[in-house]
């Protein structure tokens, strides 16, 4: 119980904080001009800034909207078309082009800086004259993302050179219309215009966009409403809860009470009975905010090359020389092993910034001893298996836990990615089998087909003919109606979770001794209780109403809850498979997968306060929160692969939500030359390619991970594209989320990073590994000169990426509470050449939740 005390105490804060959120300041964006690093460390720049405060007044302050916008989408907002014509003005008349607008109707004027209509000098660009001989109308069609904000902003003046007429101007982006008439002021001159500027926004409901301007105007259409620095800037990622939940579309197929399959997901992610070892669940690496915060026995050697491990001599030799390093098994990580790749100055540059250490060592999870599969034994958790020693996870001679290749990401929001683990290898097809999804043409699930079939009964019957006695044979026709079981093929679209579901739980390193089948674990789990050796809290989102009472487990079992959970003919059959196991025991991996990927669909963190924030509450995220949300959108360019609601590459709605699939796509790499990647996984340089080329593997029986590869190679992948020339897959990994980052460390694919500013840190210098990995490296990943040594920008960004955390993911509410987990952390000795687990209790919590959860860097000593 000291061991478990001291360890608990770490990770769970005996009491809940007071949350609070500080006052929104009003932003001065649409004013001021800022580069981050001047803003935050330029006292010159802050005394301009006090300066332009005066100058504005107050009502030109609180005119400023504090929404936080990214790059403009826009092309040509400041009519900088590069047209020649002789004097300061040239009209335009209808169905001309002029950069990326359009004049849609009449007439309009361009007018030149300096010319004798545009004298002022407050805006320093070309402008257009919303009238030329006639009103006119330019348009520019622009892309847009559906359910996103976008805000639309303009200067604009009137023209009384020659009339003191009212002008007007109507301005239409999507469904939304404004409006802007214009008096003359007394002191306007071509001089003093008098500019304004009109901010709206809108959101978007189709991939394209018309913005569109309309002189209104009734007299002397010669002169209207100059306009100029037009920008369509895109806001934040709207809520999370603006997007569905991605499912099959063929679900209702398999699953005919989903309710009733979340209840058997969620009992089979966290019964330590699957694991070979009797104590080893799912949950036993995803425990706590989707991951594992375990400090103890979690390094692996590295360079493991791939998945399926090296798949070339140099990155053998690579393999065998990180082996040759390594430590040894049962190490507990310190705060002072962070970070992994430590250089002399965290914030500096990537230049000339020395290194002071690297390894190429992972912070994984430990699964079970190396062992050889033997046999299940019925109504007993643990597999009969036979012990192989173990040359690298080992202590004194004695096997120890392995420990995964990679570090664990967390399993909350999984359900929106289109594929699964950091190589992408959980197919976005689900085939009821194994994760590769339709990259297995041979993988099958067994249906039951009622069936008739005519047997023939041969009776005899005895014909006395004089003296003589004969038998004759008579035959009876019998129709006998059967359930047989018919080999089928299925592919459940939007189905990466049950595809990654059914990869662990055979690993030999993760769950399973090395060669026990799907039907095996179906044979075992089909005669345990569920949860037999766990409690479940009374209050359970999903199991409280079926908990056993003053016991462990619940009071079913898991053939009951297939039956209740599945359309009858997955289970039904009454006829055995060819191998002997009953269609419940031969589907048991088609109910694993489904039923897991249900339960895991449920959590869903929507509840965050930047989810308030982009609702419309703009006191949600405070003002340094605000700052780092600008920097995300903007310099940092964060978003460009972090995107979407979601927060994430490789999502379902942004490969899959157009028209049209956009798996894969041509990109200027950081090289500066081009070259085919899959959309969402990216090589941002945080170890050396060839370590692990992730998504650049090969299986050795399924051909290549990547869909750019499959493509090059001739395979349909659903996407029309003609792939020539260079490809960059090697070394991409999937764009983890951002959501609940802040409770999800250590960080990057290697673990290396223990706390969130450690991240943040290696994006503001830029790769570790930049010109190493340069022919596959992500060209967004060469620094952000703006932050670098700029602590308070730095501080604001790691703010805004807190506000991304959930509270009941912090507080473990439902959907987020658990039963029971015994879960090892490390050993102490040794018995019959297995090393002793070190054991701690993880309490179960029902939907209140419980003590909240900690940063990985406040768990570590």
């Amino acid at each position: 119980m000291g061991c478990e005390r001291s360890f608990l105490q770490r990770f769970l804060s005996p009491n809940a904080p007071d949350v609070s959120h500080l006052s929104v300041r009003d932003q001065l964006s649409k004013h001021v001009t800022l580069k981050p690093k001047n803003f935050y460390g330029s006292m010159q720049m802050k005394r301009k800034l006090i300066g332009a405060l005066m100058g504005l007044g107050m009502a030109a302050l609180l005119h400023a909207s504090p929404s936080a916008r990214a790059a403009d989408v826009i092309q040509n907002g400041k009519f900088d078309v590069g047209i020649t014509f002789a004097g300061d003005s040239t009209i335009l008349t209808a169905g001309r082009t002029f950069g990326a607008w359009r004049v849609a109707a009449g007439s309009v004027t361009l007018l030149r800086p300096g010319g004798t209509r545009l004298l002022d000098k407050t805006y320093p660009h070309q402008a257009i004259d919303m009238a030329g001989t006639t009103n006119g109308t330019i348009t520019q069609v622009f892309e847009t993302k559906p359910n996103h904000e976008y805000e639309v902003s303009f200067a604009y003046a009137g023209s009384f050179t020659t009339n003191n007429f009212d002008k007007g101007v109507e301005v239409r982006a999507g469904n939304v219309v404004r409006t802007q008439w214009v008096k003359r002021d007394p002191q306007w001159s071509p001089s003093s215009l008098n500019w304004q500027r009109m901010v709206f926004t809108f959101k978007a409901t189709t991939l394209e966009t018309t913005l569109q301007f309309r002189s209104l105007q009734a007299f002397s259409p010669r002169e209207s409403v100059l306009i100029t620095d037009v920008k369509v800037m895109e806001g934040g990622p709207p809520p999370l809860n603006s997007i569905p939940v991605p499912l099959p579309s063929q679900l209702n197929q398999f699953v005919k009470d989903r309710n009733k399959a979340v209840q058997l997901g969620k009992a089979l992610f966290w019964d330590m009975q699957v694991g070979s070892d009797g104590r080893t669940a799912c949950a036993s690496c995803h425990y706590i905010a989707g991951i594992d915060q375990r400090p103890a026995n979690r390094l692996n050697p590295g360079a493991p090359g791939s998945t399926f491990g090296p798949q070339s001599p140099e990155q053998k030799r690579l393999n065998d020389e990180a082996i040759a390093r390594f430590p040894g098994a049962n190490r507990e990580l310190l705060a002072s092993d962070f970070p992994f790749h430590r250089v002399a100055n965290p914030t500096g540059s990537r230049e000339n910034n020395p290194v002071l250490r690297s390894t190429p060592q992972v912070v994984g999870s430990q699964g079970v001893v190396k062992k050889n599969f033997v046999d299940i034994l019925p109504g007993n958790p643990v597999d009969e298996g036979v012990l192989v020693k173990d040359p690298v996870f080992q202590i004194d001679g004695a096997n120890a836990r392995q420990v995964t290749g990679r570090n664990t990401p967390t399993v909350i929001n999984s359900v929106f990615f289109d594929r699964l683990f950091g190589d992408g290898r959980a197919n976005h097809f689900f085939n009821g089998r194994n994760p590769f999804g339709d990259l297995d043409p041979n993988a099958s699930v067994f249906r039951s087909v009622n069936r008739s079939r005519i047997q023939i009964v041969w009776e005899t019957t005895t014909i006395r003919i004089l003296w003589v006695t004969i038998r004759i044979p008579i035959p009876r026709f019998n129709t006998i109606n059967e359930s047989v079981l018919e080999p089928t093929k299925i592919l459940l679209n939007n189905a990466a979770l049950a595809s990654q579901a059914v990869g662990p739980t055979l690993n030999e390193v993760e769950m399973s001794w090395n060669g026990r089948m799907f039907k095996e674990l179906g044979r075992k789990m089909l005669s345990l209780k569920p949860l037999g050796l766990q409690a479940v809290h009374p209050q359970d989102s999903v199991l409280g109403s079926i908990c056993q009472e003053g016991g462990n487990g619940l009071r079913t079992n898991y053939a009951q809850m297939i039956r209740e959970a599945f359309v009858d003919q997955w289970w039904n059959g009454t006829t055995p498979d060819p191998e002997n196991f009953t269609h419940m025991e031969s589907n048991f991996s088609l109910f694993w997968g489904l039923s897991l990927m249900m339960y895991q669909s449920t959590l869903v963190s929507d509840q965050t306060p930047y989810d308030a924030f982009a609702a419309g509450n703009k006191a949600a995220l405070s003002e340094s929160a605000q700052r780092g949300l600008r920097i995300f959108l903007n310099e940092g360019k964060c978003v460009d692969c972090h995107g979407g609601p979601e927060f994430a590459g490789a999502t379902v709605s942004d490969l899959r939500g157009g028209t049209t699939p956009k798996l894969i796509e041509l990109m200027n790499m950081a090289d500066g030359r081009q070259a085919w990647y899959d959309n969402g996984f990216y090589n941002i340089g945080v170890r050396p390619t060839l370590e692990d080329i992730a998504l650049g593997a090969s299986h050795p029986q399924f051909g290549p991970l990547s869909y750019t590869v499959q493509r090059q190679r001739g395979r349909n992948i659903g996407q029309s594209a003609t792939v020539s020339g260079r490809v960059a897959v090697n070394g991409a990994f999937k764009t983890s989320t951002l959501r609940n980052i802040e409770l999800t460390g250590p960080y990057f694919h290697n673990g290396g990073a223990a706390s969130l500013r450690q991240a943040v840190e290696f994006y503001v210098r830029g790769a570790d590994f930049f010109n190493q990995n340069i022919a596959d490296l992500d060209p967004d990943i060469d620094g952000i000169p703006d932050l670098q040594g700029d602590e308070q920008a730095i501080e604001d960004l790691v703010n805004f990426l807190r506000a991304l955390t959930d509270e009941r993911v912090r507080f473990r509410r439902a959907p987020f509470d658990h039963p029971e987990l015994l879960l090892p952390n490390g050993h102490t000795g040794s018995k019959d050449g297995i090393a002793i687990d070190n054991l701690f209790r993880f309490p179960a919590v029902g939907a209140g939740g419980g003590s909240q959860v900690l940063p990985y860097e406040r768990v570590l000593k």
